[in-house]
């Protein structure tokens, strides 16, 4: 991903398509993220941007690498079925923050392992409550 194109997400803030996060520390969490979007219409996860301000916080060598481990596992363990991401590590200016591309889901609908469905509602998620509601969603996702 260009600086710019990077810059100008973050400047727009969060959408029903780019969630910004400061370090992700918990893989049940980013992995309902991933199946969020996975059952939305895709979307980019930005690590190391504070969610609440906006502002680059940037990550360590080590962060990326822990972080990294992390995403893999929550993607391929922690999402039913499980979804391919595409991970990317940017600079900007003194900082480096993690790009993450989780593509729409092909085998809608995605769970996380507690086989809660979970879509993009705005900049937030939420839970698929009813059996009507994921019967919409997969009517959608033909």
């Amino acid at each position: 991903m260009e600086i710019n194109e990077l810059l100008d997400l973050i400047a727009n803030g969060e959408t029903t398509k780019v969630q910004f996060k400061r370090d992700v520390t918990n893989v049940v969490s980013i992995a309902q993220e991933m199946v969020a979007f996975a059952n939305t219409k895709g979307g980019i996860i930005i690590i190391g941007v504070d969610d609440k301000t906006g502002g680059l916080l940037g990550l360590s060598f080590q962060d990326i690498q822990r972080i990294n481990n992390l995403l893999s596992t929550a993607a391929q363990d922690h999402v039913k079925s499980p979804v391919v991401i595409a991970t990317e590590t940017v600079k900007v200016e003194e900082s480096r923050v993690i790009v993450v591309s989780v593509p729409e889901g092909s085998d809608k609908p995605h769970t996380d392992n507690n086989g809660i469905v979970w879509i993009k509602n705005g900049s937030d998620k939420r839970k698929v409550p009813s059996k009507e509601e994921l019967a919409s969603l997969l009517q959608c996702s033909d």
